[in-house]
This record gives C-alpha cells, structure tokens and sequence, in this order.
C-alpha cells in the first residue's frame, strides 16, 4: 500500500466507544497515513483499553485534560509529516479521503489547506464517489470564511508549516475555535474545499442553555480578535455582515434552547446591524432571518404550532454552525 505524507491528530476524551472507529477508518484508507496520533485528553472511561490494540500502528499521548484545543495543538507539535490532518473521536473517513485529497495537492501545490464535504454518520454504506480522477475543488475565500466557517476541522488535510506562520488552535475559545483557526489561515493562505462526501460527521448531544452562551462568547472573542488586528481594512461593510451573522447564530442557538427572548433579541440586531439579505450560500432558505424571528415570536407567545413546523423546518442551523462541545 502507498503511504503518503501525512500526520493523523485523533484529539479524544471519554469517547472509548467511539475513538475506535476514527482509528479504524483511518486504518481503512486507500492509501496509509504515515503518522496517526491519538491524544487522549484526560480521559477517564475505558479508552486507554480500547486502543491498547492498535499501541503497534499508532502513537498515543496522554495529557491532563485541558480541552479540545489543546489536544489538538498536542498532536500539532508531535507531529512530524508534511501535512496534517485532523479527525475528531466521534467522526469517521470514507476509505478514499487521503488518496482523493492527496491527488488534488499534488495537482494544486499551491494550496494550503484542503477539506471535504461531510455526510451525516452513523450510516449504513459508505457511498460510492464514481471515478477517482475526478476530484471538483471550490476555492475557500477569506471574505466567505470570516462571515461563516467553510471548512470541517475532520475533513482538513494542512500543511505543517502552515502553522508556523498562522500559530495554532487558540485553547480561550470553546466552540468556534476552529473557525478561528481557518478565518487566519484564509488571510494568507489559498485554501479549499474538495465537493466530495468524504468525512462523516456525528452530531453528539450538549447542553444547549450552556453551549449557547460559551458558543457566543467565543464567536465575540474572534470578532474582536479580528478589529485588534485590523483584518477588515476599509470593508466596514463586510465586518458589519460578520456582526450579523454571530447574531443570526446565537438567535438559532438560544432559540434551539428554548430562550427565545435572547433569541429574539439577537435576531433583531442581525437585522439591524446587516437588513441587506445574505448571500444563497449563506443561508438553507430565503427569507431566514425575518423566518427565524416569526418562529421565535409566535413560540414566545406559547403558539408553536400557529406556523406549522414543516414551514420552518427549512430554517435550520446557520451554515458553518460549529460541532458542539462537552
């Protein structure tokens, strides 16, 4: 079997009944990764017993837990192959992730990052993605990745020296972290996305009250993060946009919580701070927002049921929403 260059970081915590199919589906690829690492994050279930059988085919490290992160950042630094490629505990890959992606890099040296399109997992076959040339790529640009994130942190495959220049996964953030990793790297690197569904991707349950409020102080921190650093230039607009958007997603966060007074609060001020509609790609329906702050009002006021929910149902989570958190 081809072996290609590439470092594999499986950041895990408390996931032993999960951590194995990551592992075996990067064990599955068409082509052998050259590094697989599992940083186990303090985890105390039985994962270390689980992976003791694979101890001959990977790395494992074992830190005091300390978040997501920082297993990932872990991982970065024990890594020695000339890309990386991330894959959290409860995601699986399609046997030819690497190859496909491994094919479009070296027709495209001059990308940095390169993700994938994802599939809901747990599902029963992998589909069938027809001839292994034929590889369609989309250009990931820093103006649609600021607004929202484009790129599956389980699907991207980064070249090491990448983070030399952009540094690594920012350990204050809880949530959005891998937006601001990728809204950096953007700024300065060509980065993209293979249209292909070959990452499977776990929704895991959270607490949404909690996870709503960590998910908006993180998304804040990255908009500040990007005026301390004056990364609009004279795009004022845009920034307003990027504004709007974090309100359209805390809306949909609290409203997913049942607080439908921030909710509605949030929702409002996306559309005042940006009332020029989103772009197609940006959004699952036209109409979202003022669809969203309809729903909210008449769930507010005890008439759920007053828009049928098949209405709404196309109103879902904003594009690019982030994976929750434990």
């Amino acid at each position: 079997m081809i072996t290609v260059p590439v470092s594999v970081v499986i950041p895990t915590f408390n996931s032993g009944h999960l951590v194995t199919q990551a592992v075996e589906s990067v064990l599955a690829q068409s082509v052998s990764a050259a590094q697989i690492i599992v940083v186990d994050d303090g985890s105390v279930d039985d994962t270390d017993h689980r992976l003791a059988c694979y101890r001959d085919r990977i790395a494992c490290i074992h830190q005091v837990n300390q978040g997501v992160s920082a297993a990932r950042n872990r991982g970065i630094f024990a890594s020695r192959e000339e890309y990386v490629a991330f894959l959290d505990a409860d995601d699986v890959w399609h046997p030819q992730k690497l190859e496909r992606q491994m094919r479009v890099l070296s027709q495209w040296p001059e990308l940095s990052v390169l993700g994938t399109q994802c599939f809901d997992w747990p599902a029963a076959q992998f589909d069938e993605l027809g001839d292994v040339s034929v590889n369609p790529v989309s250009i990931v640009r820093w103006e649609k990745q600021v607004i929202a994130n484009r790129l599956s942190t389980s699907s991207n495959l980064i070249r090491r020296a990448v983070f030399d220049k952009v540094g690594y996964f920012d350990t204050d953030l809880q949530g959005p972290e891998d937006h601001d990793l990728f809204t950096r790297i953007a700024e300065v690197y060509l980065t993209a996305n293979l249209e292909l569904p070959l990452t499977g991707y776990r929704n895991v349950p959270a607490s949404l009250s909690k996870q709503a409020e960590r998910m908006e102080l993180g998304m804040r921190q990255i908009l500040k993060k990007l005026d301390e650093r004056n990364a609009w230039g004279n795009r004022w607009l845009l920034r307003r946009k990027a504004q709007s958007y974090v309100d359209h997603s805390c809306a949909y966060m609290y409203g997913a919580a049942g607080c439908y007074g921030r909710a509605m609060l949030r929702s409002i001020r996306s559309l005042v701070r940006y009332p020029l509609p989103y772009a197609r790609d940006e959004v699952q329906t036209s109409m979202e927002r003022p669809k969203r702050l309809a729903m909210l009002a008449s769930r507010a006021l005890g008439q759920s049921r007053s828009i049928p929910d098949r209405q709404m149902s196309p109103v879902g989570q904003p594009m690019g929403f982030p994976k929750p958190v434990a």
